[in-house]
């Protein structure tokens, strides 16, 4: 994934359908090699450092509860942003929003037998950064 795809998106130049699209071939082989392998390998190319802040992560979780990114793609992209040392978090609440979504183990939702976090669980997140 590119960093500046990220930071596009993030910052509000790249719209959640566009990203969708630029990243569905490698969110489908990470997808496959985490199903085939319990493994999966991200990439993400480095950049300028950048700071993630609220109105980002807004951005992402508003973004997934709408259906404008597949959950599968959300999920991708906040473990980019985990997973690379060039970005950092504006404040706990950011940093918070974006391990809801890069987490696919289902800790944050009551459910055992669906990983994915529902709409509602999805907006409880997005209330926690206002």
């Amino acid at each position: 994934m590119q960093h500046s795809s990220i930071v596009g998106f993030l910052s509000g130049t790249i719209s959640p359908e566009t990203l969708a699209v630029e990243i569905a071939a490698e969110v489908a082989a990470f997808r496959a090699s985490l199903k085939a392998t319990a493994n999966g390998r991200i990439v993400i190319s480095d950049g300028p450092s950048f700071i993630v802040t609220k109105e980002g992560a807004r951005r992402l979780l508003e973004a997934l509860a709408n259906e404008q990114l597949p959950f599968d793609a959300a999920n991708y992209i906040a473990d980019c942003i985990v997973m690379n040392d060039d970005f950092e978090f504006a404040d706990d609440a950011t940093r918070d929003a974006i391990f809801f979504v890069e987490d696919d183990s289902g800790r944050f939702t009551a459910r055992d037998d669906d990983w994915r976090p529902t709409r509602k669980d999805t907006l409880a997140a997005l209330a926690l950064l206002d």
